[in-house]
């Protein structure tokens, strides 16, 4: 593996292990502050660490204004209201269900991809999602010792929203 490949790994596998921590951390905080002071702080946090990068990114340049509209309606829906509904979502709900229930995300993807962009289901992909969906009801169900069955409990319908709205993101 060279240099560059061991870089970029490191990169990914740091992402992953900041998100996975996410809803960990949430969960953990929201007790002592409310949502919005919660997502104030994060998107502070973001916004400085991309000026950074930017400030310091060799090359890096803004795009261009005409992609502005664009930009704003991506990060109002993959961004604020993504967090949104997480946030609310773990004030009901456990961490661990929240991290499990992202899961849904490629489900929803693909299932968005075959409408709106007139992608294929192959065999494949519908194996991927019957096991993905499986697996995801079997772990958030059952992690309490019950049969499957899904809870009346609004956190997981805004979880599952979160999850839907994430891939609407994507497809955008």
């Amino acid at each position: 593996m060279n240099s560059s490949t061991s870089l970029a790994s490191f990169y990914a596998l740091t992402a992953v292990c900041f998100w996975g921590i996410s809803f960990v951390s949430a969960k953990v905080v929201l007790p002592f502050i409310d949502s919005s002071t919660l997502l104030f702080i994060r998107f502070g946090i973001g916004a400085l660490f991309l000026f950074l990068l930017l400030l310091f990114s060799k090359g890096a340049k803004l795009p261009p204004l005409r992609y502005l509209p664009h930009l704003f309606v991506l990060s109002v829906i993959g961004v604020f209201v993504h967090q949104l509904l997480q946030l609310t979502a773990l004030l009901t709900i456990d961490a661990s269900a929240a991290g499990w229930m992202i899961s849904f995300a490629p489900v929803f993807t693909v299932a968005l991809s075959i409408v709106c962009l007139n992608e294929r289901l192959t065999p494949k992909k519908s194996v991927g999602i019957v096991i993905a969906t499986i697996g995801v009801i079997l772990v958030i169900s059952g992690s309490n010792g019950q049969s499957v069955a899904f809870y009346a409990n609004i956190g997981y319908f805004l979880k599952l929203l979160s999850t839907l709205n994430w891939a609407i993101y994507s497809i955008l």
